[in-house]
């Protein structure tokens, strides 16, 4: 189950914010919610005494910006980003993964991933060492905001 999950940049798929099926859920819900409550006629009559309901039609475009980014996909199967270099490259080569290059610290196709995910040298390095199946308790946080 490890390697369905474990993409082939070496990013562990459940822990995308793409793939938290707990958000798309409640997005969902209350997408369904705020339309059979007619709530955009309730923000424009309490536009006229707080401001912020004037941006009401913005939030719903935020909403549906968010929806669209869900994945349902593991990378492995095809999913997420569908015209992926990595993707492009680790199947050109025949490669598992990207942990079986010998050029991941000079890859391009890491480099903006690196930016965004300061731990996958470190994850690539664990899954090189402890296999798909085998490194994902060892995995450091996913994105460089989650750094504690």
């Amino acid at each position: 189950m490890s390697k369905r999950f474990t993409a082939l940049c070496g990013l562990y798929c459940l822990d995308c914010i793409p793939a938290n099926q707990k958000l798309y859920s409640t997005i969902n819900d209350l997408s369904m919610m705020l339309s059979e409550l007619q709530f955009d006629k309730y923000a424009s009559l309490k536009s006229q005494s707080n401001h912020v309901f004037k941006h009401y039609e913005m939030f719903i475009d935020v909403m549906r910006a968010i929806a669209e980014l869900e994945c349902n996909t593991p990378c492995r199967e095809g999913g997420c980003k569908k015209n992926c270099a990595i993707r492009e490259c680790v199947l050109c080569r025949g490669l598992d993964g990207c942990w079986e290059c010998d050029c991941i610290r000079e890859c391009k196709h890491l480099e903006l991933l690196k930016k965004i995910h300061p731990n996958i040298e470190y994850h690539l390095k664990l899954i090189k060492k402890h296999g798909t199946e085998g490194w994902i308790s060892r995995r450091k946080h996913h994105y460089w905001w989650q750094e504690t």
